[in-house]
């Protein structure tokens, strides 16, 4: 300060000014104002260029601020989706020593989620309506409210029947269950009920394919790819039979879907006007395996039992089958895909049985 006449009346009066601000900047440090508010309003990158030079001028303020403790949740456990080995006694299936015509066949025990035997498993196939499974685990995975109900529309059923798509009998402006629609979709394999379920679920069938997707590659399902919920023939729509058993001993693990999965038959909640008894599915299955068992010793009686599945067929993946399998306290699962016809799917798959399902010793 330049010496003047004036000048012993300046010093007090800023002498008196310091002592003013430094009270003021007491209090804000208490009270834990300043720049405290200032600093919530700052946006996350300016937060950051500005940090360091905060930190070195308002380190008494940090230190005196009061902390919150933040009480972390612990993190949900990672699902696992062991990937299935070979058995140390696995086998080549001999599909033309048993004159089988799938050319595609695995037989996985679900316990060890060991491969007991196989044939070209790994080589792409088109699943067909196989493809219902995954739709059937993405829906109870991903459904909001189970006890909503679905009504169908023209826009819905419409394209089904120019594609001759197999469905399970729903009507133009009939309102049905979530459940209703998991029962339609894998008894009776019906493409109204995947639709359904899409619409219910994503919203529609395209944003309800990005979901079967996602979870085709959470679960590390490298040789799998969708483009519709119910599996109908597109050439970008393709997977393997050790893909697809995978998505079905992932199911099978999901209480719902295993329910589902070995019903026999199933009666869909009564509409009055349209259907006032409700609809009846039977398992396709069950009618697939009508007259036929599994004879593992070949004493000719049966050894278990097959308690469900599912089927496929179009013209470019052929007939596809998967059984589930029950035998002295184990289950098992096994798929052949690409059989010539509907009667020798069902032999293909139970030959698969009796010859590769270990015997009782």
């Amino acid at each position: 300060m330049r010496r003047n006449g004036k000048g012993g009346a300046a010093l007090v009066a800023v002498l008196i000014m310091l002592i003013l601000v430094a009270a003021g900047t007491a209090v804000m440090i208490v009270t834990g104002k300043g720049r405290i508010r200032e600093a919530e309003d700052i946006p996350a990158a300016a937060k950051e260029e500005s940090s360091a030079a905060e930190s070195v001028q308002d380190t008494s303020a940090a230190e005196s601020t009061e902390s919150v403790e933040v009480q972390e949740s612990e993190p949900e456990p990672a699902i696992e989706y062991p990937v299935p080995q070979k058995a140390a006694d696995y086998k080549d299936i001999d599909y033309k020593g048993l004159s089988m015509s799938a050319k595609h066949a695995m037989l996985l025990d679900l316990e060890t989620n060991e491969i007991i035997a196989g044939s070209k498993y790994d080589r792409k196939i088109y699943p067909a309506s196989l493809t219902k499974v995954m739709s059937l685990v993405v829906a109870v995975e991903n459904v909001k409210d189970p006890k909503a109900k679905y009504k169908f529309t023209e826009k819905d059923i419409a394209p089904l029947v120019e594609d001759n798509a197999s469905v399970a009998g729903f009507e133009i402006g009939e309102s049905v269950t979530f459940e209703d629609l998991l029962y339609a979709s894998i008894l009776r394999s019906g493409a109204d009920g995947t639709l359904g379920l899409a619409n219910m679920v994503a919203g529609s069938e395209k944003e309800f394919v990005k979901l079967m997707n996602a979870k085709a590659a959470e679960m590390g399902l490298e040789n799998t790819h969708f483009t519709n919920a119910s599996g109908l023939h597109d050439d970008d729509h393709y997977s393997t039979c050790f893909d697809m058993e995978r998505i079905l001993a992932y199911a099978m693990e999901n209480e719902t879907c295993r329910k589902v999965l070995t019903a026999k038959e199933y009666t869909t909640t009564k509409t009055k006007k349209f259907h006032p008894d409700g609809l009846t599915f039977y398992s396709i299955i069950e009618e697939r395996i009508l007259g036929w068992f599994v004879d593992l010793d070949g004493d000719g009686n049966a050894d278990g039992e097959i308690i469900g599945g599912k089927t496929g067929f179009t013209d470019e993946a052929g007939f596809c089958m998967e059984f589930i399998y029950e035998y002295e306290g184990k289950t098992y699962l096994a798929i052949t895909c690409f059989s010539a016809s509907q009667l020798s799917s069902t032999e293909d798959c139970i030959k698969v049985l009796e010859n590769y399902v270990p015997k009782k010793k």
